[in-house]
């Protein structure tokens, strides 16, 4: 088996975010934001203008109900055997305020798993991250990364989950849907040789 260099996402893929954050946002802002346009860019739902939907999401993830939240619990078991075997890093859409509350969860749960955390924020590249870090995989919720990271060179991009905002059917040899994380370990290992 080959040693790989694997990229791995953070929200819905080790934690499940976007349930929380779309039920503590409507709650708080009297809002009906649904799971399956809760990453549209420009999404009316939110009501309000981009600067302010991320002013309230990033006080969402600082606060304590946000930051207490587990990983899945098949993620735990899945990221310490892969780590014992390859190079992982933790690469996030979360933007850099959050970084406490991301180093806090991977300290707590994934001491010595990964090799780095790097949070690109919103408008930033996780292709060109994983192009830094020498990704041969990536593992996301979203296949908007999926595509980048494919152009950047990333060989095997893994779409995580069964997701109601996972309405893409666009697909190439270098994407595989993984439901779960047992899924994503086989596909890693299938792929390493």
């Amino acid at each position: 088996m080959k040693k790989l260099v694997i990229a791995i996402d953070c929200d819905d893929v080790l934690i499940n975010a976007s349930e929380y954050i779309v039920m503590t946002y409507n709650q708080l802002y009297g809002t009906n934001v649904q799971l399956e346009t809760a990453h549209s860019s420009g999404n009316p739902a939110w009501q309000a203008d981009r600067t302010e939907v991320f002013r309230r999401l990033h006080d969402i993830q600082q606060g304590e109900g946000f930051a207490a939240k587990p990983p899945r619990s098949d993620a735990i078991e899945s990221i310490k055997r892969l780590a014992a075997h390859h190079d992982l890093h933790l690469v996030t859409a979360r933007d850099a305020v959050i970084m406490g509350v991301t180093e806090s969860m991977v300290a707590t749960y994934f001491a010595g798993c990964f090799k780095g955390i790097h949070h690109v924020g919103p408008d930033n590249s996780k292709g060109e991250a994983c192009e830094f870090i020498g990704a041969q995989v990536l593992v996301d919720d979203n296949s908007k990364h999926l595509f980048d990271a494919l152009e950047h060179g990333v060989e095997l991009a893994i779409w995580f989950g069964d997701y109601p905002w996972q309405t893409s059917q666009e697909f190439n040899e270098h994407i595989e849907r993984a439901g779960d994380w047992i899924a994503a370990e086989r596909m890693i290992s299938e792929f390493a040789g």
